[in-house]
């Protein structure tokens, strides 16, 4: 196995490129726009213990290094993110997002959204927005007490929900709680937060987390009722998830997202049973198949093809998911004050 680029832990290989181009070069546009990828710097972290030797949440990645990847696993497209702070708790978040701010300010086209914490006084949630020209928050499950159990406003408080409000900005919401979307608590909280904060964009990671089909058969009848929402594909290699998700909602919500790097980057499948997903590596040698994986995202980009394949999407359609609704959206948000000033976030002021 040859491998053609490889940065960190993850590797690239011929495999992996003659997959593209059986199965996915022809249904990849020219343009993508990645609606959920992640940037992630040691500087200035020094005082967390050093990650352990399969953690995917700290590895380092600059917007050189992103573009590297992208150029590596979409071959030949033109590529434009939102940059999304790699949450972990004992962070030094404000050292952080500066330098999100600096490296999103390397591509005009990218737009990038901060770290919070819900210990992060509102005082100063709105200077960093201001300042750093972000177009919303990502905060994280792992920054409540109970991770596993956490209501929305455990990870990201009402109190910074005014700010974001008044800002007009976004949130990149992970959902907790066992059910995702289908907990009754998640959809009376969007319900209620959607109508309470209007100006708020939220962008529900995963579609809407759901990796098994199962949290989106009867929720996505409710969620499609909700304003303000919209939803990145980022890592679900679930077709059903897919199909659904463009069956019943509005295709102007949904957004290609990777979660590049690294779990998208990862080689193997998120597989869904029962109610449950979890990583299968793909590492075991099986006999009667090629049981080679290749990267999650290649997983995902499948299901998505096939999906498109099952309900007769157009190639202008397939566009809009790639690339126009996000465009669209990070055009709404600089009208709504988000468009960040160049110089200002290059010298992290």
């Amino acid at each position: 196995m040859t491998a053609l680029y490889q940065q960190g832990t993850f590797e690239y290989n011929s495999h992996d490129r003659d997959f593209w181009l059986r199965e996915l070069d022809d249904f990849v546009p020219a343009r993508i726009f990645d609606a959920h990828a992640h940037l992630w710097t040691e500087a200035g972290q020094e005082h967390l213990a050093p990650p352990a030797p399969d953690a995917v949440l700290r590895m380092p990645v600059d917007l050189t290094g992103l573009q590297a990847w992208s150029a590596q696993i979409f071959p030949g497209r033109e590529c434009h993110y939102l940059l999304l702070a790699t949450p972990n708790p004992g962070m030094d978040i404000a050292a952080n997002n500066t330098w999100l701010g600096r490296q999103a300010a390397g591509d005009p086209e990218s737009r990038c959204s901060m770290a919070v914490a819900p210990q992060m006084p509102p005082e100063q949630l709105d200077a960093t927005l201001r300042r750093n020209g972000c177009i919303g928050v990502k905060p994280y499950r792992s920054f409540a007490p109970r991770p596993a159990e956490a209501r929305i406003r455990d990870f990201l408080p009402e109190s910074q929900m005014e700010v974001l409000h008044g800002l007009g900005k976004a949130v990149t919401l992970h959902l907790s709680l066992k059910g995702g979307p289908a907990d009754p608590a998640n959809l009376n909280d969007l319900r209620t937060y959607t109508a309470r904060y209007p100006r708020i964009r939220w962008i529900l990671a995963h579609c809407a987390r759901a990796f098994n089909a199962c949290l989106l058969e009867k929720s996505i009848h409710e969620l499609k009722h909700i304003p303000n929402l919209w939803y990145d594909t980022s890592a679900v290699n679930d077709l059903y998830t897919h199909y659904l998700l463009l069956k019943h909602e509005d295709a102007r919500r949904i957004m290609f997202g990777s979660d590049n790097v690294p779990a998208g980057c990862a080689h193997g499948k998120y597989i869904a049973y029962a109610r449950a997903w979890r990583l299968y590596d793909g590492r075991e040698p099986l006999e009667h198949c090629d049981a080679r994986p290749v990267p999650v995202i290649y997983e995902q980009l499948l299901q998505q093809k096939r999906a498109a394949e099952m309900l007769g999407l157009t190639a202008a359609e397939i566009d809009m998911i790639f690339t126009g609704n996000a465009r669209a959206f990070i055009r709404s948000a600089d009208d709504a004050g988000g468009r960040p000033d160049a110089a200002a976030a290059a010298n992290g002021v």
